[in-house]
Order: structure tokens, then C-alpha cells, then sequence
């Protein structure tokens, strides 16, 4: 046993010097020096013939693995800068300040837990570069840890739980965390899980659970967020504001209370992630850059995407089985290029597929099945576009219980696109839009392949028009009803092309 325990330290001691040799290598100049930390023992009895006897008190402690300091804040006062500190497993009820360059390494974050005392605001307050922290708990203050400045941090393998206010704050501080989590930032209703202003964050495989109101706010910060998953904020699990740049890669984002990912003038790039039964999956508003790649935005109360006086890029995202509004929602786009819809796959998206208002957009390769009528029977479109112009190129619409496309004071350009079995028409135009149709399939549509009313107009050319319900051109009636198709060459269909004929 004793050779199996002599062992085991000796593995352990190795490991130790190995990270101080990789510490000592980024921090050339100061050489390794590793100290332990390690809890009271309780002293051991020696029975006699008298009184119990209680073995001598041990020499000072100077921080060797024989004798061990007992105190962190001990240790961290006397750690040279670099220093490498293996803390013991147990509860350490202490509040530590860190002014120098230190690594602390602790036994795995259910062994080594800092748990300061009640009422405690900041459990670690870090001064200083290169502070690194592994494989250790931070519970039971307002705060976890605060960073002021500083370069080179690090978390690995660390939990910050059961916090009132925040469980990590960062101002103006380069932070890596990886590998941990974030649980019970007062239960997910207030406060933040991470909490940064100026600096960077790099966070990879984190888990946040209950992690606050929000569970990460960078303003003025840059982020990287690579397979994460966060899980019952109350509102958010990302706000990206006020000149952030914020990349999400991959991670599972699902139950938060409002916009599980936002972007307030910032710029917010989602790349493949999952996002499920949240308010809204993604939102950019006050003149961010959006960009979402891939992915899947499911189950969302209001709208999968919203922009709202943004612009940017939708593309090969899977948005699927929606709420009040639409899978794509786009307000006064305010870039100077169309927002661009490319490849995505909609299905079953709420009362419209792509909703938009005062905004120019182009739509390419994109299918979108499934809308279905609000509770006034109305809406059920794949596309309504308000006082816009709008681009839709090499779509299929099919099945949606309203139009294909309803534009409403709309610039409007349809070209090779699929209008298959829509409830209504496939292309509706109303109340002076304009707008051509070229190339395009409309079959089987309830109402008309083409309805043009309100004084709209469009021209058609070489459309092919097969089976619709019961006309395949309609321009309306009546004064300030009607509206004008103008039939270029190559218009096509199976039985002499349908129009509505009108007796002045």
C-alpha cells in the first residue's frame, strides 16, 4: 500500500512539473515553481498508559509537498509570479485576490471547491496576466470570478455554481474557458453567466444551466463560442452588443426565455448550431451584420430569424415548425446590398415563411413548405413582402396555405421558381406593385398561377402554367380592383392559358 500511495504522488508530482515546463515555456522569463496547498489533517492520537498524547505540530509550512500550506490566500501571498499551485481536494472557505501571474490546479471541480464565506461579493478578484485555472469549483458568492485586464487566462475544467450576480465578469480581458460549466446564476432569472466588456472570450465545450437572466453579454468584445450548450435563462443565451464581434460554432442553444441568440450593433456570425423552443433562435437589430450558416432553428415561439434595422446573410439553415410569425422575419434592412436567403430549407415555419417590410432581399435556392393561416385564416404565405423590393430566384413554394409570393407596394422579380400547390395564388400582387415573372412553373395553385390586383402590374414571359384550380392569370375587376398582366413570349400551358375576363 505504501509503495502504491508513493506511487500515485509521484505520478501526480510529474504531471505537475510537466504544466509548470509548458507554463514555463509561454513565460520564459520566470522560471517554474510548484507549491501545494493541501487542507488540515487531523493529528493522529498515541495511546499511552496517561493522558492521550497528540503527535508534535508540524515545521512551518513552506509550500513543499511535506509541508504544505494550509491557506490559499496564504499560498497566492507567497507564490512567486508563475508559480504553479497543486490545491488538494476539500472546501476552502476563503476569498482569494490573485495580483500575479499563477496557475492554481486543483483535483477536478466535485475535490477542490473555493466556497467563500456568506455574503462574500467577489469569491476571486484577478489583478493580473496569465492567470490560469484548472480543474476546480467557485460556488456561493454574488460574484465567481472577476478579471480586471490582464492577457493569457485561462479556465479548464472549472464550474462556477450557485451564484447571486454573475458567475464570471471580465473587464477588458483576454479569457479562455474550456471544458467547464455554469450552473445556478440565481436560477436563471437574474444576473449573468458571463459578463464582459472590452477584451476577448474563448469558450469551448462550456455548459451553462440556469446561468442568469443572460447567460453571456459581451459589449465592446470579441468571441469565439464553439460547442456549447446552454440550457433555461430567462431571457437570452447570447447578447452580442454596442461593436461586438461574436462567432458561434456549432452548440446547442435550447429554452430560453426571449432571443436565445442577439446581436444589438454588433456583428454576430451563427455557424451550424442547434437552437430550440426559444423565442426567437437568432435576432440582429440597431445595424448589425448577421450571418447564419447551417444549422437547424426549430420550435421557436415568434420567428426563427429577425432582423430588424440589420442586414446580412441566411444560409443552408434548416428552419423548421414555428410560432406567431414566420421562419425569417426582416425590417428595414439597412445595408447596402439585399439581405441574402440562400439554400435554406423551411418547413412548417408559423403563419409566413419569409416575412418582409420596408427591406431589400434576394432569395435563392430555397424552399419553403408548410406555412399555415393565422387565426383570422389569413397570412399561410411563403412569401410577404411589404413597401420592398424583393428578388426570389430558383425557389420551390409549395404547399403553403396562403400564396407563394404576396408583395404589397413591392418591387418584384421571380424568375425560375416553383409555385406547386399553394392555397391561394402563386405570385399575388396588390396595391401598386411592380414586378416581372420569367421562367417559372405554377401548377396546381387554389386560386391562380398569377393574381394582379390593386393597379399592380406585372409582365410575364416564358412562365409554364398546368392545372391551376380555376384560373391561371388573375387580374381582378372593378375600378381601383384591377390590375395588368402583360404576356410576353413563351407563356405556356397545358390547356388554353386562363384569364379572367372582365364586362366593363
Amino acid at each position: 500500500m505504501l509503495r502504491k500511495t508513493f506511487s500515485f504522488a509521484l505520478l501526480a508530482l510529474c504531471a505537475a512539473c510537466d504544466l509548470a515546463a509548458r507554463w514555463s515555456e509561454a513565460r520564459a522569463e520566470v522560471p517554474p515553481v510548484v507549491l501545494f496547498v493541501e487542507q488540515p489533517r487531523p493529528e493522529v492520537g498515541v495511546a499511552t498508559l496517561g493522558p492521550q498524547l497528540l503527535t508534535p505540530p508540524p515545521a512551518t509550512s513552506d509550500g513543499s509537498e511535506a509541508r504544505p500550506f494550509s491557506s490559499l490566500r496564504t499560498a497566492l501571498r507567497l507564490a512567486p509570479a508563475g508559480a504553479l499551485l497543486r490545491v488538494g481536494e476539500g472546501v476552502w472557505s476563503e476569498q482569494l485576490e490573485i495580483a500575479r501571474p499563477i496557475v492554481l490546479l486543483g483535483r477536478g471541480a466535485g475535490r477542490t471547491r473555493i466556497v467563500p464565506p456568506p455574503g462574500t461579493a467577489v469569491a476571486v478578484e484577478v489583478r493580473a496576466d496569465h492567470v490560469q485555472l484548472y480543474g476546480l469549483a467557485i460556488e456561493g458568492a454574488k460574484v465567481g470570478i472577476e478579471f480586471t485586464g490582464g492577457a493569457g487566462h485561462r479556465l479548464e475544467n472549472v464550474a462556477l455554481r450557485h451564484l447571486g450576480e454573475a458567475g464570471l465578469i471580465g473587464r477588458g480581458a483576454s479569457i479562455a474557458f474550456v471544458s467547464g460549466e455554469v450552473v445556478d446564476v440565481n436560477a436563471g432569472k437574474t444576473g449573468t453567466g458571463i459578463d464582459l466588456i472590452g477584451g476577448s472570450l474563448d469558450a469551448r465545450r462550456v455548459t451553462f444551466y440556469g446561468a442568469g437572466r443572460r447567460a453571456m453579454v459581451l459589449k465592446k468584445a470579441r468571441g469565439v463560442l464553439e460547442d456549447l450548450d446552454v440550457r433555461g435563462s430567462s431571457l437570452a443565451a447570447l447578447q452580442a452588443i454596442d461593436g461586438t464581434e461574436a462567432r458561434v460554432l456549432r452548440g446547442e442553444y435550447d429554452g430560453q426565455g426571449g432571443a436565445a441568440l442577439y446581436a444589438g450593433a454588433a456583428r454576430l456570425t451563427v455557424d451550424g448550431a442547434h437552437v430550440r423552443h426559444d423565442e426567437f433562435a437568432v435576432i440582429g437589430s440597431r445595424g448589425s451584420e448577421l450571418t447564419v450558416l447551417g444549422g437547424e432553428l426549430t420550435d421557436y415561439r415568434i420567428a426563427g430569424v429577425a432582423m430588424v434595422k440589420s442586414h446580412g446573410t441566411i444560409q443552408r439553415v434548416l428552419i423548421a415548425r414555428g410560432g406567431q410569425d414566420g421562419a425569417i422575419a426582416i425590417t428595414r434592412a439597412d445595408g447596402a446590398t439585399p439581405v441574402l436567403l440562400l439554400d435554406n430549407r423551411i418547413q412548417d415555419p408559423g403563419t409566413l415563411g419569409v416575412h418582409i417590410t420596408d427591406s431589400s432581399v434576394t432569395a435563392r435556392g430555397n424552399s419553403i413548405t408548410g406555412a399555415r393561416p393565422d387565426r383570422q385564416t389569413d397570412m399561410g404565405d411563403a412569401f410577404l413582402a411589404i413597401d420592398s423590393e424583393l428578388v426570389v430566384e430558383q425557389n420551390v413554394l409549395r404547399g403553403n396555405a396562403g400564396s407563394g409570393v404576396s408583395a404589397v407596394r413591392t418591387r418584384l422579380r421571380v424568375d425560375r421558381n416553383g409555385f406547386i400547390e399553394n392555397g391561394r395564388a402563386g405570385v399575388l400582387m396588390l396595391d401598386r406593385s411592380q414586378g416581372t415573372a420569367t421562367g417559372n412553373l405554377f401548377e396546381r395553385n387554389a386560386v391562380a398561377g398569377v393574381e394582379v390586383g390593386e393597379r399592380s402590374r406585372a409582365t410575364l414571359a416564358r412562365n409554364r402554367f398546368a392545372g391551376n384550380t380555376l384560373l391561371d392569370i388573375e387580374t381582378g375587376c372593378g375600378k381601383g380592383l384591377a390590375g395588368v398582366a402583360e404576356l410576353e413570349a413563351g407563356n405556356t400551358s397545358a390547356a388554353p392559358l386562363r384569364q379572367r375576363s372582365c364586362v366593363e
